[in-house]
């Protein structure tokens, strides 16, 4: 998702900053402005992504009849794959 966000940006970068043809009916800098837009959220997506899958934990927690609970294992799980 990172390198989709980075591909959206420098595609709307181009048709933004450094092709002027004119098409008749279509505004390349819109369009530009708005592939940069989305390839920064893109962008953010992936990092929030990448973050969350390197927090992630995985614990067993038994609760005995009396109400008691105990933790019997905790362990960090891989960061997952993208």
């Amino acid at each position: 998702m990172i390198g989709l966000g980075i591909v959206l940006a420098v595609i709307g970068a181009i048709l933004s900053f450094a092709v002027s043809d004119m098409i008749e009916g279509v505004d390349l800098t819109m369009i530009g402005y708005i592939l940069m837009a989305a390839g920064a959220v893109a962008f953010l997506i992936g990092l929030v992504q990448t973050m969350m899958g390197r927090s992630a934990r995985s614990s067993t927690v038994v609760q005995d009849n009396a109400g008691t609970r105990t933790v019997e294992s905790e362990t960090e799980l891989p960061p997952r794959e993208v």
